[in-house]
């Protein structure tokens, strides 16, 4: 697989990496961004900082881009802003269809997923799984809580309308102690640009 579904977008910047491929900011200044492309021979990676030049490499292209002082993930279909405290990440399998993957503290997953038919969620208990609680739903979506080896869990399916006629699904999960970190993440990644 050399294409990938996702790139990252801001400062002026638009970011191509190689799959399979994760994006990380520096802790200590979140614009700053290391790419990590995985190879047979180990990772190569590059550090991307705005406003500077990058030196071709194997593990991302650079073109020129927007100029919105925050990255955004931009894909065929949905736009998110990079919420801080997640990593960018392509599917590990090349014949997973998911765009990206953030991953966050508390083993946070968000993903997103579609477009799919709207019909397909008049019900939203169509989104509540064997095991799982419903939390809370409303027309955006649902919250549910479950228990895996022994640990709670929470997870969110928030639909964003797409067409006449479809939706995408942004999906969220995390161990229910950084539920509430997991859903502000989702909050920012859903902020306009």
């Amino acid at each position: 697989m050399g294409h990938v579904f996702a790139r990252l977008a801001g400062h002026g910047m638009v970011l191509m990496p190689h799959w399979p491929y994760r994006f990380e900011r520096h802790p200590e200044t979140p614009d700053v961004v290391r790419v990590v492309r995985g190879t047979d021979d180990g990772p190569l990676w590059t550090v991307v900082r705005p406003g500077e030049p990058v030196e071709p490499n194997d593990a991302v292209d650079v073109a020129e881009g927007p100029a919105h002082p925050h990255w955004e993930i931009q894909t065929s279909v949905v736009e998110l802003r990079w919420p801080a405290g997640f990593a960018v990440e392509s599917p590990r399998d090349g014949a997973d269809q998911t765009p990206f993957y953030l991953h966050g503290p508390g083993e946070a997953t968000i993903f997103p997923q579609g477009p799919l038919p709207r019909e397909r969620f008049a019900d939203l208990a169509s989104l509540v799984a064997p095991g799982q609680r419903l939390l809370h739903h409303d027309a955006r979506g649902v919250e549910l809580g479950y228990d895996h080896e022994g640990e709670p869990w929470w997870q969110l399916h928030r639909l964003l309308p797409y067409g006449d006629d479809q939706v995408l699904v942004l999906t969220a999960q995390s161990l229910r102690t950084h539920a509430e970190q997991t859903r502000a993440a989702v909050e920012t990644a859903l902020q306009p640009a």
